[in-house]
């Protein structure tokens, strides 16, 4: 409730504090008594909000499942069933740091281990093709966030996440070859798997973009 009671006063909303802002949501760092914490907060108007709200539950539900999980944030739940709080890790994003990495070899296999428990734990990410969506923390440790279009395997959807979790190690492993596809390990080239069914995370993406009325985000700023 101290936090929720900060932010209601607008403390942590200044432009010193923001850090980044996508489709649904701005994220914001929030620095107090209590420690750093990220916090992320649904955009748009009313309407646009709203269902940004809601995908915000989603993705907190989303974090539940990948708790314990190395290489996730801690997430510490929701502030008003609005605001998601998660745990702020001190660093910068793998496409402002993939190349000062001291030891790509260490960070990708450390990347496919988070990769691997977070699939074990019945979550695919669908959009890790985004750099931005790959920490590189302290010790050049790797993290993954921004979980806002993961797909969470059932019963009725485990095509949906078959297809989605390849896509994730797809994305792995031109990340860490740079798209060099041929020079692939045997190793990593058992891993590798070309879609059949296409560019499955563009897909979602754009389907993703079009249902969180993103177009309205651009009206918004002109009015």
């Amino acid at each position: 409730r101290g936090l929720g009671d900060v932010y209601k006063r607008q403390q942590i909303d200044g432009p010193e504090n923001t850090l980044g802002s996508g489709y649904q949501a701005s994220i914001y760092l929030y620095q107090g008594p209590a420690g750093e914490f990220v916090i992320k907060k649904a955009l748009g108007s009313t309407l646009r909000r709203r269902f940004s709200e809601a995908s915000i539950r989603r993705e907190e539900q989303v974090y539940r499942r990948l708790s314990g999980v190395p290489g996730i944030p801690r997430c510490f739940g929701l502030l008003d069933e609005k605001f998601l709080v998660l745990e702020y890790i001190f660093g910068d994003s793998y496409r402002k740091l993939e190349y000062q990495l001291r030891d790509r070899e260490r960070f990708f296999s450390k990347l496919l281990a988070t990769l691997n428990g977070m699939h074990e734990a019945g979550v695919a990410h669908a959009d890790l093709k985004r750099k931005d969506n790959i920490l590189v923390g302290p010790m050049d440790e790797p993290y993954v966030i921004d979980f806002g279009i993961a797909i969470m395997a059932d019963e009725r959807r485990n095509f949906l996440f078959n297809a989605t979790r390849q896509a994730d190690l797809n994305a792995w492993i031109k990340h860490k070859y740079q798209r060099q596809m041929g020079t692939l390990s045997e190793k990593d080239r058992e891993i590798y798997k070309p879609m059949v069914l296409g560019k499955v995370t563009r897909i979602i993406r754009v389907f993703w973009q079009k249902l969180t009325l993103s177009r309205w985000r651009k009206k918004d700023r002109h009015r």
